[in-house]
C-alpha cells in the first residue's frame, strides 16, 4: 500500500512540474534551444519578468508571418524571420513583449491597440535596458515602435 501511495505521489509531481513549463515547439533547426536560451536569458536578467512569462505564457510556436504576435490565450508566436536573425536578445524581448500582450488579454484590460502596443514596447524597453551587451539595432527598433505609437 505504501509503494502505491509513493508511485502515485511521484507521478502527480511529475505531471504538475511537466505541465508548469513553457512548451516549446521543437521544429528543428536548434529553434527549440534558441528559444530555451531566450527564457533563461529573461530568468536571470529579470526575475520580475520572466514570472510574467512563466505566469501568462503556456506555449511558444512558429509561423510564417512577417511579426511575432499571440495566438488564443496562451501561446507566443514567433515568426521565421524572428528566428532566422539569431539573436538571442531579440527573441527574448519578443517573449517578454508578447507575453505582456498575454497578461493584457487575461486580465480583460481594453485599451486602443495603438495604446497597448505602446505599453508592450515600453514593458519591453525595461527589460531590454537590463540586458547585458543589448544589440544597438535592438534597442534602435525598439525606441523607434514606442515613438510611433505614442
Amino acid at each position: 500500500m505504501r509503494i502505491k501511495n509513493a508511485l502515485i505521489t511521484i507521478l502527480l509531481l511529475i505531471t504538475t512540474t511537466g505541465f508548469s513549463q513553457i512548451q516549446i515547439d521543437d521544429v528543428g533547426d536548434g529553434w527549440k534551444l534558441k528559444v530555451d536560451s531566450a527564457l533563461t536569458l529573461i530568468k536571470k536578467t529579470s526575475p520580475a519578468h520572466y514570472k510574467e512569462v512563466s505566469e501568462y505564457c503556456d506555449h511558444i510556436t512558429y509561423w510564417m508571418g512577417g511579426f511575432s504576435t499571440t495566438q488564443d490565450s496562451s501561446t507566443v508566436v514567433i515568426s521565421v524571420m524572428d528566428m532566422k536573425i539569431g539573436s538571442v536578445n531579440n527573441l527574448a524581448c519578443i517573449i517578454v513583449h508578447e507575453s505582456h500582450h498575454l497578461l493584457i488579454q487575461k486580465k480583460h484590460i481594453v485599451l486602443e491597440p495603438k495604446k497597448e502596443e505602446l505599453e508592450c514596447y515600453e514593458y519591453e524597453f525595461t527589460f531590454l535596458q537590463m540586458v547585458p551587451n543589448a544589440e544597438n539595432w535592438l534597442t534602435i527598433h525598439v525606441i523607434k515602435n514606442i515613438i510611433n505609437n505614442k
